[in-house]
């Protein structure tokens, strides 16, 4: 897996100018409109914890697979590292989002209520776990190409429902404001802990998925 791990952050390496102009996009918009500013960074989490599964693509290029699998001796520890790579970046994501709230925003990432940066940011810790859940069984399963499609898809499905149930409960006289205000009430703390308990759950069965589609596939 430290081969794999290596590979992986020497391909990354080499499209770091992107991820740095980014930074810097983002430091630019939280300086011109402050309202932005926890987008900003946690645009930033999404993107470092998306640039895991665009490896599969370089893996993927001139038969990169089959000589991959070769050389590994067990397939579930590509798809092993492939999470470990996706849990790391976003990690490093947050660390970047972090350093530049403090040193940039002056933002304090330890104050509590709903402004907290911690909390803020966990959530789209988790949201690129929900993402990254979906996405790497789909690459490894139909390949980049087509993994786009059914992405793009389930996005749009998300959506649906969600506006749909919306649209539901409201019809059903049930206050979505007044059930929001009441989740704003829960510790910042039990929110985080919550969060993160249901990202290690989406990671892990989507682990075992990738793991399996990789056992039963041919290069």
């Amino acid at each position: 897996m430290k081969g794999l791990l290596k590979k992986d952050l020497a391909l990354l390496a080499n499209t770091g100018k992107i991820y740095v102009g980014v930074s810097l996009f983002c430091m630019v918009l939280g300086l011109v409109n402050e309202d932005m500013r926890d987008f900003s960074l946690s645009f930033l989490v999404i993107m470092f914890s998306l640039a895991a599964p665009s490896t599969l693509s370089y893996d993927e290029f001139d038969n990169g697979m089959s000589w991959l699998m070769i050389l590994s001796a067990d397939r579930s520890v590509y798809a092993k590292e492939k999470y470990l790579l996706s849990i790391l970046l976003g990690l490093a994501g947050a660390v970047v989002a972090v350093i530049l709230g403090v040193l940039v925003f002056q933002i304090n990432p330890f104050q509590g209520g709903s402004d907290s940066q911690i909390a803020i940011l966990v959530a789209f810790f988790f949201t690129s776990g929900l993402m990254l859940a979906v996405m790497i069984p789909a690459k490894l399963k139909f390949g980049s190409e087509k993994s786009r499609v059914i992405v793009m898809g389930l996005v749009i499905a998300v959506w649906i429902v969600v506006f749909a149930g919306k649209y539901l409960l409201e019809s059903l006289g049930i206050n979505l404001s007044g059930a929001i205000e009441s989740l704003e009430e829960i510790p910042n703390a039990a929110v985080i802990l919550g969060l993160l308990a249901f990202y290690g759950i989406c990671m892990s069965v989507s682990y075992f998925c990738s793991a399996s589609i990789l056992e039963k596939k041919e290069f």
